[in-house]
């Protein structure tokens, strides 16, 4: 074929699939699951939610891979996968997509319509695509992704060790884990009512002053009133320790009230510009939690630099299609600085992919490979996958 002709989707094979995490990595039994919802005993737990996995083939005859977000079923982006087969391709604009993949605006100004991605698509399989796309790119022009998003501002990404919301005697162990494979810090969840000052004393009794803690609790400490007794009690434990979302990002006189009354770092998890705008506007945070496609958090974590912060990339710990694409991204970007949620391949029973994860010292390297660097693990994959279908 032609290298000028247009190169176009050929078709899409689906996978849904399920990859639980290890056993003992997310909650320990007696603090139960992390999020209640009223008239419910317990939330499914995240890992046993559904994943799908999108091999997309072009007509020059290349395939390329993306990943949905974790909790979207097969059955629910059938509508979405049956329009791509015939689109011809631009590079990596999503433009060429058709008009009902564009949601509303996000807000007026610059941001709103520059640059063009698809920030706010009702579509949970535009992001898959976007990373596709960027796997095909780099793989037809024999680059990574990185490569195409300007460049690497490192070849290795800090990343911390991950667990849910654990009892302060299995937080130890977990620590002596992490240590032992060299992680630097860990972050955990956090809800309120747990033994949050106990479960850092487990950690630094294992890691020492200098192992970084990481406390999430998704909001879940609801106002400074509620929290700020855990806040008051963290200062005992000195630096590097923060909090991520402690209270709604929606109400900043909340983040203001806990800032004035505490000295411990507050981050705000941006996932996505609206939250990210309101807090560099009120100035409530310390540093920042990136989230988004590779080009929405670009944008995010450019908009970080320029107002003097720093970031990590966040993530829900996808499997490794996901997680390659958020590293090549937080590669970079030269804000990313802090350790990045890279922590899959020590948490999932698999990633379905062939790569093998080669953390050291806290530390995660690039995969080499062109384009997102890494392939499925065909073995894994069915293993694992519930359903599938194929579109063209």
């Amino acid at each position: 074929m032609s290298s000028t002709a247009l190169v176009k989707i050929s078709a899409v094979s689906a996978h849904e699939v399920v990859v639980p995490a290890r056993s003992g990595a997310v909650n320990s039994p007696e603090l139960g699951s992390f999020l209640l919802q009223p008239g419910r005993a317990s939330d499914p737990d995240w890992d046993m939610l559904p994943i799908c996995v999108l091999e997309f083939q072009m007509s020059d005859g290349l395939t390329a891979l993306g990943e949905v977000g974790r909790g979207v079923s097969l059955a629910q982006i059938e509508p979405w996968l049956k329009q791509l087969p015939g689109i011809h391709l631009a590079g990596t604009s999503l433009a060429v997509l058709p008009e009902s993949w564009r949601g509303a605006p996000l807000f007026g100004g610059l941001l709103e319509s520059s640059p063009p991605p698809l920030y706010s698509s009702p579509s949970p399989v535009a992001y898959a695509l976007e990373m596709a796309l960027y796997d095909w790119a780099g793989k037809r022009l024999g680059c990574r992704m990185v490569d195409l998003l300007g460049g690497a501002y490192v070849e290795e990404l800090p990343v911390d060790y991950w667990c849910g919301r654990q009892s302060p005697a299995n937080l130890a162990s977990i620590a002596e884990r992490a240590v032992s494979l060299g992680f630097k810090g860990i972050k955990m969840k956090s809800r309120m009512g747990d033994p949050v000052i106990e479960q850092v004393r487990a950690l630094r009794s294992v890691g020492g002053s200098d192992f970084s803690i990481t406390i999430d609790p998704m909001y879940q400490w609801l106002s400074p009133h509620d929290g700020l007794h855990y806040l008051k009690g963290l200062e005992q434990f000195g630096g590097n320790l923060r909090v991520e979302d402690p209270f709604p990002t929606d109400v900043p006189e909340f983040w203001h009230r806990a800032r004035a009354a505490s000295s411990v770092p507050l981050v705000v998890h941006a996932r996505g510009m609206l939250s990210l705008r309101r807090a560099l506007e009120e100035k409530y945070a310390d540093n920042f939690n990136c989230a988004g496609g590779p080009v929405e958090f670009l944008t995010c974590a450019r908009a970080v630099e320029v107002a003097g912060y720093s970031c990590w990339h966040g993530s829900s710990l996808e499997l490794g299609i996901g997680q390659a694409a958020g590293m090549h991204a937080a590669a970079a970007a030269r804000s990313c600085t802090m350790a990045s949620d890279f922590q899959s391949g020590v948490i999932r029973e698999h990633t379905l992919i062939t790569w093998d994860w080669p953390y050291k010292d806290g530390m995660l390297p690039l995969p080499a490979g062109l384009g997102l660097g890494v392939e499925l693990d065909r073995d894994a994959l069915r293993h694992y996958t519930k359903s599938e279908a194929r579109f063209e």
